[in-house]
């Protein structure tokens, strides 16, 4: 979920003109009325979204968030939490579905008076942002301000965007019709940054305050201390809301429809040492001002680019329905409209109303760290570390490891490697969580990674055993079986071994390597496909079917025909395969090249005679091509014969011994005699492209469908 740049400069707009910062990505985490810091130990009043360290529970705290087993934020060393309201569609009768989202952008800002003497958030910090009672601006009153410093109204630390094709000024509530947002809704929040010193938390949120601009500006008296500025932004997909056109509404889980109680909670669980880094080496002074992880080396090393993978969202702790479509929002929230703030009793539960349970909440541990060596032993007995293959750079035909392959949803390191071992392959790969792969060797333009990166493309964890990695994306994590015992497979048909046998000369009747017509087959007469294709099979079947050229594609195919088709075109005639489309090994020698993906490595064929219209046999000559009456019937009527071995010295002897003068050939084994040509059939030049050959010469065009090879003898 890596924010594309096009995306982050939308976003600029809402915090003001750019210094240094950092933004994390983060993936949802947890979904339910979960709320540690106003109701720690109870139920919320109000469900909702949550991103983060994943022990992330009503009982969390800073030793429980910084213990979390992962986080589904993009940095591996924070394990912070951050949340905000859940959003929902109020159909028109009443029931609720939940809009989709894929989690939060949180960013971090170098910004006002004290930009560069900033300081990180202390263990146990938390706070909140917003009102989550509004239902209407202006209501939550200003900001600090002076004759020297302008103010502003504290409710502009909400704002949304709606991302559609015309795009459009920021607005302090939800947007009059969010269908237009085709690109997205997003809610956008901006934090406290100014901080007292002494408190990690207070119930009325007095411990921190707004800047005087919010996102810039200086601190108010009595808050000496100043934070990175969080600014957190969550794009609802609120297209793939279903039947949006049945006069319903957007309505936030406390019962929200105007947007203006939009609000943001954060409970630190960063590792101290690692924010400070970033603080000091990528926004002090403004180092970074990029905003990506790989341009702030304090957090690059501990990057996890597939978060949303490796910590996937976990399972309610709330036991109650609080996602898809609901009848009712979850607790006792009743949607007011306002311009009135709502109250409790708009958003909680009475006492004599029964509660939804809680699942108790385990702790876990932090994930080991996966770094093995190259050439230790990992896994099964005997399998060995060999590296990270970047399967992306492979353009041969053939992936890292090519021979086998399977998928499992709770794919481990040990699995992979004992399907590979029991079906005869030495070496076992894995690649995207939950796919193995398996062969008799490592594809040699592969690139394998040292041990000094190996972690940062092979980076995902096995969904069987979280402990373990499982490649990455288009990285595969490599083990050879090294026991002495092993027996491997005979069957290469698909093994990158074959690329280790060096490729032949071309043969000298090579025309060179050509892409596929553009309404079919760039040869397109015949086809073979064998699964022992070579050269001289493809040669042969060309020479049987008296061609001009044959092809081969895709490793066990053959094509023949007197010319390219429509489309296609000869794209490079290099023999060296490595700069050539053509580059897939024969099955059947994998010395030879047959074609590629989409690619016919083409040869001319020097047996080949060309095809014509015989145009005498004895006193009958050729009359061209005659096409069958439209109205039916047939244009010779004496007689007929039909024979699978059909010539054009066949058919006319067969008329000549029936005593007529005209003899004509058609769909190839097809022999039609007369004395006249009826009415109705039509004499036309001969197609050759359009002819078929006779069986039983195959340098003769012996007609096509309704359509005669047509001779004539004036005297018998």
């Amino acid at each position: 979920m890596q924010l594309k740049n096009a995306v982050a400069a939308l976003a600029f707009a809402s915090i003001g003109g750019v210094n240094a910062f950092f933004r994390v990505n983060c993936a949802k985490i947890q979904v339910g009325r979960i709320d540690p810091i106003v109701n720690p130990g109870a139920l919320a009043a109000h469900c909702h979204s949550i991103v983060g360290g994943s022990n992330i529970g009503v009982n969390a705290t800073f030793d429980s968030l910084y213990n979390s087993e992962c986080t589904s934020c993009e940095v591996s060393e924070d394990k912070s939490a951050y949340w905000t309201p859940n959003l929902y569609y109020q159909h028109a009768n009443g029931s609720f579905e939940e809009v989709p989202h894929d989690g939060s952008v949180i960013y971090y800002l170098a910004r006002g008076q004290n930009a560069n003497d900033i300081v990180s958030f202390p263990k146990g910090f938390q706070m909140l942002s917003g009102n989550k009672a509004l239902r209407a601006a202006n209501q939550s009153g200003m900001t600090w301000g002076s004759s020297k410093y302008r103010n502003r109204p504290i409710s502009d630390a909400v704002s949304y965007a709606c991302l559609s094709a015309k795009g459009g000024p920021e607005t302090p509530n939800l947007p009059a019709d969010p269908r237009v947002c085709i690109n997205g809704l997003r809610a956008q929040i901006h934090f406290q940054t100014c901080w007292n010193g002494r408190d990690l938390y207070k119930a009325d949120n007095s411990h921190v305050a707004h800047m005087t601009q919010i996102d810039n500006g200086v601190c108010p008296p009595g808050y000496p201390y100043q934070f990175p500025h969080l600014f957190l932004e969550t794009n609802y997909a609120v297209t793939k809301v279903s039947n949006l056109n049945d006069g319903g509404r957007f309505v936030f889980s406390q019962g929200d429809p105007t947007g203006y109680g939009f609000h943001g909670d954060f409970q630190n669980g960063w590792n101290d040492d690692v924010l400070k880094d970033a603080i000091a080496t990528c926004l002090v002074d403004g180092q970074d001002d990029s905003g990506t992880i790989d341009d702030c080396p304090a957090l690059l090393k501990h990057w996890n680019p597939q978060f949303s993978q490796n910590c996937p969202i976990r399972p309610p702790q709330i036991n109650e329905r609080a996602t898809g479509m609901i009848d009712k929002l979850p607790g006792c929230i009743r949607v007011t409209d306002g311009p009135g703030a709502a109250t409790a009793a708009d958003m909680e539960c009475p006492a004599s109303v029964p509660q939804a349970s809680i699942s108790r909440t385990v702790d876990s541990t932090p994930r080991p760290t996966f770094n093995p060596s190259i050439g230790t032993e990992f896994g099964n007995k005997f399998n060995k570390v060999v590296g990270c293959g970047n399967d992306s750079y492979v353009n041969n035909g053939f992936r890292t490891l090519n021979a086998l392959s399977t998928t499992l949803t709770g794919m481990t390191v040990e699995y992979c490697q004992t399907y590979c071992t029991k079906r005869g392959y030495q070496y076992s790969g894995l690649e995207n969580g939950n796919q193995c792969y398996c062969d008799l060797a490592i594809n040699p333009t592969a690139i394998v990674a040292n041990q000094a990166n190996f972690t940062k493309g092979c980076n995902i964890f096995c969904p069987g055993n979280r402990s373990e990695i499982c490649g990455g994306a288009f990285y595969m994590s490599l083990y050879n079986n090294t026991d002495p015992a092993f027996k491997p497979t005979t069957d290469l048909t698909k093994s990158v071994i074959q690329l280790t046998v060096p490729v032949a000369p071309f043969n000298k009747t090579y025309v060179g390597c050509a892409t596929e017509g553009s309404g079919g087959r760039a040869l397109n007469s015949s086809t073979l496909i064998n699964t022992n294709m070579t050269l001289a099979q493809c040669a042969a079947f060309a020479e049987t079917k008296n061609t001009a050229f044959y092809g081969l594609e895709n490793f066990n195919e053959c094509y023949v025909g007197n010319g390219l088709a429509s489309g296609a075109k000869i794209v490079d005639t290099a023999t060296d395969i490595s700069l050539s489309k053509c580059r897939y090994r024969c099955v059947g020698n994998f010395s030879q090249v047959c074609g590629g993906s989409g690619a016919l490595s083409v040869y001319s064929n020097p047996a080949y005679k060309p095809v014509q219209i015989v145009p005498n046999v004895g006193k009958y000559n050729s009359k061209g091509c005659v096409q069958e009456p439209t109205t039916g019937g047939r244009a010779l009527k004496g007689g007929s014969t039909t024979t699978t071995d059909m010539t054009v010295e066949k058919c006319i002897k067969y008329c000549l011994g029936k005593n007529f003068r005209f003899a004509g050939i058609e769909y190839g084994s097809q022999c039609y005699c007369g004395s006249q040509v009826e009415a109705g059939a039509t004499t036309i030049k001969c197609d050759t492209s359009k002819l078929m050959l006779c069986p039983g010469n195959k340098y003769q065009f012996c007609g096509a469908g309704n359509l005669l090879n047509l001779y004539y003898a004036s005297a018998l």
